[in-house]
């Protein structure tokens, strides 16, 4: 794993926002439409090299790597983690997302560490909830305007980068919180599930964040219910 840095920041109270894709692509909507929508340079690239494989071109072989990227909002403090897909082994997500915090941490104070991802519960709702964890009390406190739902004990681990992430911000003592959209299929893009995300995350920045490209994206039709579940990550 390698980090190359593009650009140094120095930043007060760091907004932390990191995801990456999971069950419905949540994780990784949310992050990659905000480093959209948000005035955004780039501070760094980490490269990631876990592939069992090699890609080969005209008898050429090369190692398979993915890159992801970290961004700075330098107006408004926030930084945001996103890729195209995780690492393919646990130890590498692990140490990437122990790194991508000691590397946010050197621009300055981390106040706040926001992921999120998709929710796939036992019995499935309307689509339009978000369900939330938290790193302490004092996070769920700041929850509680928003309108999210706390998730229950039918789920007793968040798996990968979007829960780890938060792991070690705890471990760090840093304030964090998981917002969790639900979903009615673990396969295909949940972009309802990611706009009630980002509606609850425009709060938390006091910014206005257009939400139109990824509601062209809804499917008009009910999805059907899924019997599978319950599962998040």
């Amino acid at each position: 794993m390698q980090i190359k840095q593009t650009q140094e920041f120095h930043l007060k109270d760091i907004i932390l926002i990191a995801s990456l894709p999971d069950m419905g692509k949540v994780g990784g909507i949310v992050s990659g439409y905000l480093a959209k929508k948000l005035t955004v340079k780039p501070a760094a690239t980490l490269v990631v090299s876990d592939k069992p494989w090699v890609n080969q071109k005209d008898g050429v072989v090369e190692l398979a790597h993915d890159e992801y990227r970290l961004l700075v909002d330098e107006i408004n403090s926030i930084v945001i983690f996103t890729g195209e897909n995780q690492p393919q082994e646990g130890h590498t997500v692990y140490e990437m997302s122990e790194l991508v915090l000691a590397t946010v941490q050197k621009m300055g104070n981390v106040k706040l560490v926001i992921s999120s991802g998709g929710y796939l519960p036992r019995e499935q709702g309307n689509g339009k909830k978000v369900y939330s964890v938290a790193t302490n009390k004092k996070a769920f406190e700041m929850l509680k305007p928003y309108g999210v739902q706390i998730l229950g004990s039918e789920v007793s681990s968040i798996t990968w980068f979007n829960g780890l992430i938060l792991g070690h911000a705890k471990r760090q003592n840093i304030d964090g919180i998981g917002l969790f959209g639900e979903i009615s299929d673990v396969e295909s893009p949940q972009y309802e599930a990611a706009k009630n995300i980002i509606k609850i995350i425009e709060k938390f920045l006091n910014k206005k964040i257009d939400t139109s490209d990824l509601e062209q994206k809804i499917p008009n039709v009910p999805p059907e219910p899924k019997k599978e579940g319950p599962g998040i990550g």
